[in-house]
């Protein structure tokens, strides 16, 4: 599962044993107060349940790491709450936030039980030991009720992730359509959209809990001998946490951010060098959105990649600039540049160096290197920039100008792998090149606007809004009316075989079939010798099989809630797997009146490069299978795969009858 929830850490499966480590790390996070507003300590812990389902982890190992982390982070606020207790006295902020009043209600109405109800609310997790602390909970009872509520926390995520590993995972590998990742998309918005928003409203708070713990724990003893021994190293920690000016608590957030998405970025520079599973899962992927493309969706997803094509950029830069120099705010004009050409001219140097050839699937014909993306790059550092620069003139909330990025960044990444213009891997680095120049255009903004001022109500707004406007609108013009050339596709050239069993033997993995994920599924046990695709599932209806469609993502629900509850499953549901790096040309399932719903006949045809002279050769395989239980564990093998040899017999004589030539392959 190389790209979907357990993904939330980068490249969390490829960590090995500290894997555990960094799980336990957000756990812990979660638990502590003020960090756990953005920590998504559950949801990582929460994909740890779905690398126990994958068989990536031990549920044991796994279980006792989140325990133990979560119960150190309960510790830290129960700790820092000790700490603060002197400096929130009297605090109306404090007193009024929601959280602290939900967290003493919970406290005042079900005592030290409200450790482990606060425990699952989500925000609450670490205001209630906060709050605990600041209540003089004793000691004693707060460490096990903290121990205690450590425990259901664990089971539940784990679980959790468990199940839905295995429905998530079948989503994955079986509907790689877009509505699926429609879904997927309006989910991570969604909760980026509500992370933005705890996150303004809880800064007040957070900041006046951080001033009141540092002031006590300035006054502890060992604190004040530290102070007395280090004055200048004091010093410097403590402007680094000033929120008076730039280069404390604001340099501070923007620089940790920035080592974070470096290290990421190392992270992904070094799997796509190293990692033969990414380039595989790269060519899988670009040839499953080649095989269901649909022109209403190509028509959209067109548009949508102009956006954050050149031609449409400049504009927006242009308008932007206008209208920042007629508000006189020269310092956001320098920093929308900085972080434009530096991204520019970062992706050029990268695309040089790295030289990745364009996958010949493109829909539209492109010219530079694949490696990182440069749309994807500057659909964060420019369009990003743009929105924040909105914030900054008040033309926009911080939720909505955040949420619009986003958006539209995941929207024009999006439109660049359904194209087949990038790789997935080119647009994952490719936002991570562009959110460093974001970094980085933020900082200079926010630095200038620091040494000059805070400035008053931008001035000629109305002029402004219209040159935004106006800029805005011919980006909308050029982005309908762009003519890329279109690619054409070209055809390799056919092989002739004499012996169709012979193709086999030019390369060992086209012996054998995978799911999405690269897991090895069964080895080919058919093959038939056709004029075209077509005539294969005319044969094959006529020996009585059913031409299975592609499945949608309601085909899926259904089947996932099915296999769950032990109902009947879809009929026919017959999901992909690749041969070749290729998903399936055709798939057919056997009709079975039997009430069982355990395996069933499903058969799979590709089309392959190989001739007879005249005809095509295509692979396929004959399988006996449950038609989602199989996915739960790819790594797992299946002796119900192969087919009895007498159902494999009677496919072969079917399709020789209606005049094509099949043979086993044993």
């Amino acid at each position: 599962m190389p790209h979907s929830l357990d993904q939330i850490l980068p490249s969390l499966q490829a960590l090995g044993v500290w894997t555990y480590w960094a799980i336990a790390l957000f756990a812990m996070l979660e638990a502590i107060v003020g960090v756990g507003i953005v920590a998504p300590g559950a949801l990582v812990v929460f994909a740890g349940g779905m690398l126990v389902q994958r068989g990536v982890l031990d549920p044991f190992d796994l279980g006792w790491f989140v325990i133990a982390g979560t119960v150190l982070g309960g510790e830290i606020s129960y700790r820092l709450g000790r700490l603060a207790a002197h400096g929130l006295e009297g605090s109306r902020r404090f007193t009024a936030s929601r959280h602290m009043i939900r967290a003493k209600a919970l406290l005042a109405r079900y005592g030290a039980l409200a450790m482990l109800i606060g425990r699952l609310s989500g925000p609450l997790s670490a205001f209630v030991p906060f709050s605990a602390a600041i209540a003089d909970m004793s000691r004693r009872r707060f460490v096990f009720w903290n121990v205690a509520s450590a425990f259901p926390y664990t089971l539940i995520h784990l679980s959790l992730g468990y199940f839905f590993g295995g429905a998530i995972g079948t989503m994955g590998a079986a509907a790689p359509r877009i509505l699926a990742v429609g879904a997927a998309v309006l989910a991570v918005l969604a909760l980026v959209w509500y992370l933005l928003r705890r996150l303004r409203r809880a800064l007040p708070l957070l900041a006046e809990i951080g001033h009141a713990v540092g002031a006590g724990l300035a006054r502890k003893p060992f604190a004040r001998r530290l102070i007395d021994r280090h004055p200048k190293l004091a010093a410097f920690m403590a402007e680094r946490f000033a929120t008076a000016r730039f280069l404390g608590l604001t340099f501070t957030v923007l620089a940790v951010l920035f080592l974070y998405v470096l290290t990421i970025y190392f992270d992904s520079v070094f799997d796509f060098l190293v990692s033969p599973d990414v380039a595989s899962a790269d060519t899988r992927i670009a040839n499953m959105f080649y095989a269901l493309r649909d022109d209403r969706l190509i028509a959209v997803f067109g548009w949508i990649t102009g956006l954050g094509s050149w031609k449409i950029v400049i504009t927006m830069l242009v308008g932007a600039t206008a209208a920042l120099m007629i508000q006189r705010r020269h310092a956001l004009a320098g920093g929308l540049w900085i972080a434009a050409v530096g991204n520019q001219l970062c992706v050029a140097l990268l695309k040089s160096f790295f030289d990745r050839p364009r996958s010949a699937l493109g829909y539209f014909t492109e010219t530079s290197a694949s490696f990182p993306s440069g749309h994807a790059a500057a659909s964060v550092a420019v369009w990003g920039m743009l929105f924040y620069l909105a914030w900054r003139t008040r033309l926009l909330s911080a939720e909505i100008a955040g949420l619009i990025a986003v958006t539209l960044a995941v929207l024009i990444g999006f439109s660049r792998i359904y194209l087949v213009e990038h790789y997935l891997s080119d647009v994952l680095n490719g936002y991570l090149v562009g959110a460093l120049w974001l970094i980085i255009g933020v900082a200079f903004c926010e630095w200038r606007r620091d040494r000059i001022g805070r400035g008053t109500a931008p001035r000629n707004h109305r002029l402004s809004l219209g040159v935004i406007t106006t800029a805005a609108l011919m980006a909308l013009v050029l982005a309908s009316t762009q003519s890329a050339p279109l690619n054409t596709v070209s055809q390799a050239s056919p092989i002739t075989a004499r012996d169709p069993v012979s193709i086999l033997g030019v390369e060992p993995e086209l012996r054998e079939t995978q799911t999405l994920a690269g897991a090895p599924r069964q080895p080919v046990n058919l093959m038939v010798v056709a004029q075209d695709p077509q005539a294969i599932g005319s044969a094959m209806q006529d020996a009585g099989w059913i031409l299975a469609p592609k499945p949608g993502l309601g085909v899926l629900a259904r089947a996932v809630w099915a296999d769950w509850t032990g109902a009947a499953m879809p009929r026919p549901l017959v999901i992909p797997t690749f041969w070749n790096n290729q998903p399936s040309d055709l798939g057919f399932a056997r009709p079975d009146d039997s009430p069982s719903d355990t395996l069933r006949l499903h058969a799979r045809f590709w089309r392959t490069d190989f001739t007879t002279g005249e005809r095509m050769i295509l692979v396929g395989t004959l399988t006996s299978e449950d038609p989602i239980d199989w996915l739960a564990d790819p790594d797992d093998p299946a002796p119900s795969l192969a087919p009895a040899p007498a159902q494999l017999d009677a496919l072969i004589a079917a399709l020789r009858s209606s005049g094509l030539v099949a043979l086993a392959v044993r």
